[in-house]
């Protein structure tokens, strides 16, 4: 048996929704998925909700820099704000959905921003109505210095671009312009979504028995110490194996499925020999973030980075996995392997520039988690643009794990003749592709091969390179 943990609730699954990237959905659909084939039955601890503190994230960010994604007035009243049809569309649907069919979630799906934000503040027992709300805590902040990045006043806010009035070239400084512009709400976006991941280490320290520990709205690879990047706020997968390295975990491997590099984490850990970093990227010119080239590997001292081409797919995956990946693990020998599993390199992301399946990429990670029996697993979420295919792929994934980690043999929920999904809150958002769970497959109708630029001897050379 493996103990199982999960973050996640509807609380979770909003507050994740917050960050502009998900399109007021991604986490949302994918909770609810998980909920209607009823997975969350099967595990041991279900996490609901997380939260941080100001010395959690100080641990890892600077305090100029959380004095601004932290700001007070990101979170103070505004009727502008709360009118989001995209929010409240997916709220009515499941009252109504609820109401049908006599069921509700506690707590609910809220109606709009304000009320989550002040569900949040009533829980941890806060005052919402005094200034900054649950960001009282953040005073201890505020910082007289010269040197510290000043928020002015400010009353409005657009439902997509923030009008807080500060110095371009301070927003430029810490990465919060163009696609992490600072968005109405932040403090609780980064306070949760990092509570939950860092809710996983207890689970992660157990030695009685293996552990596998699961927060979907993780994995935000980009963020470094004192700057935003790539939709990533907070670098809570950092503030995970800093605190996992605290708690006394000696060896620990952290593996990147994410199309894009990991460099906030990989630069968090370049000179560590304790944690090492694997990352599989494309590597293009002008593709973000531009790093994770095979020089920059060898700068570093337990550095993996494995850069390949358009069009790659399930069976380059797999290969990478079995000739390169695991045996760089099993060298290292790690007590926590870390796997950041962004999906937006399956066949149906906006990206399209990998062809990976649902199904192929899940074996690759539940390979991964076969090969290093004895090591405890986290699993954090990551990239992927098209919410209703990245539910599927979370839900397909949280399944997997489940079936290896239970002794008992369980009826497979995707393997019935009928491929029809579940009835439940947001089955309307499936309509326009009839209601498949597997949609996005070549015979499903959403998919679309690519030319694969890929090849086979680059895995060879690569097994040269790292000595495996």
């Amino acid at each position: 048996m493996v103990y199982l943990t999960i973050s996640t609730s509807p609380f979770q699954s909003q507050v994740s929704d917050l960050l502009p990237c998900n399109n007021n959905a991604k986490s949302s659909l994918s909770f609810a998925l998980l909920n209607a084939y009823g997975l969350l039955k099967y595990f041991d601890e279900v996490i609901t909700l997380p939260s941080s503190s100001i010395n959690d994230l100080t641990q890892f960010h600077s305090k100029d820099y959380l004095r601004l994604v932290l700001d007070p007035e990101l979170v103070k009243d505004n009727a502008d704000n709360e009118s989001d049809p995209g929010w409240q569309s997916l709220a009515s649907a499941a009252r109504d959905w609820g109401e049908l069919h006599d069921k509700t979630q506690q707590p609910p799906w809220f109606e709009n921003k304000k009320l989550l934000y002040g569900f949040y503040a009533h829980t941890l027992g806060l005052d919402q109505h005094s200034e900054g709300g649950s960001c009282a805590r953040c005073m201890e902040l505020k910082s007289s210095s010269a040197d510290s990045p000043r928020v002015e006043p400010h009353s409005e806010y657009k439902s997509e671009v923030s009008e807080i009035d500060l110095n371009s070239s301070v927003l430029e400084k810490y990465g919060l312009s163009h696609d992490c512009y600072l968005f109405p709400y932040l403090p609780l976006y980064c306070e949760v979504i990092a509570g939950a991941t860092l809710s996983l280490v207890r689970a992660a320290c157990l030695r009685q028995e293996r552990t596998i520990s699961i927060n979907w709205d993780g994995g935000r690879h980009h963020a470094s110490r004192s700057r935003a990047s790539g939709f990533c706020y907070i670098n809570d997968i950092v503030l995970l194996v800093q605190k996992l390295r605290r708690r006394g975990i000696r060896r620990i491997s952290y593996v990147d499925f994410d199309l894009h590099h990991c460099d906030g984490v990989e630069r968090a850990f370049q000179y560590s020999q304790s944690v090492q970093t694997i990352s599989v990227h494309l590597h293009e010119p002008g593709f973000f973030p531009g790093t994770g080239s095979l020089k920059e590997a060898a700068a570093g001292k337990n550095v993996v980075d494995i850069p390949v081409q358009h069009g790659m797919d399930d069976a380059f995956l797999n290969q990478l996995v079995h000739r390169v990946i695991m045996p760089c693990l099993r060298r290292h020998n790690p007590e926590v392997i870390v796997i950041q599993c962004g999906g937006d390199g399956l066949m149906g992301d906006k990206y399209k520039e990998w062809q990976l399946t649902i199904k192929g990429l899940a074996d690759s990670i539940l390979n991964i988690l076969r090969g290093l029996s004895d090591a405890n697993v986290v699993l954090l979420g990551g990239g992927g643009y098209n919410e209703r295919l990245m539910s599927r792929f979370y839900t397909y994934l949280t399944w997997k794990v489940v079936e290896f980690s239970r002794d008992e043999c369980l009826a497979d929920p995707f393997d019935g003749e009928e491929d029809v999904l579940p009835d439940h809150e947001f089955i309307g958002n499936y309509k326009d592709e009839f209601y498949k769970f597997w949609a996005y497959n070549i015979d499903g109708g959403k998919g679309k091969l690519l030319k694969n630029d890929n090849h086979y001897d680059h895995i060879a050379r690569l097994a040269s390179i790292y000595n495996v």
